[in-house]
């Protein structure tokens, strides 16, 4: 989606002094909303597939499809004990 749709999407969801306030605080700003909304605490997520990991239950692919990650994403967070 492009950046003029995402803000017509916003002005339809939000009222309009909650969209002007948005805007005003994120003017020239570049905000990503992940499509994965299952884990907001990404130590959290980070904690689950370490343990996933080193339980010997799951390979790294088994990892990335699980938590919707690209294996070298899951590669990083196992490195980064």
């Amino acid at each position: 989606m492009n950046s003029k749709t995402a803000l017509k999407k916003l002005r339809e969801l939000v009222d309009e002094d909650t969209f002007v306030s948005i805007l005003s605080q994120l003017a020239g700003t570049t905000v990503y909303f992940p499509a994965n909304t299952e884990f907001t605490d990404l130590e959290e997520r980070n904690l689950l597939i370490r343990d996933d990991f080193y339980s010997g239950d799951y390979e790294v692919a088994d990892l990335a499809r699980k938590y919707d990650l690209s294996i070298s994403r899951v590669y990083k967070i196992i490195q980064a004990r």
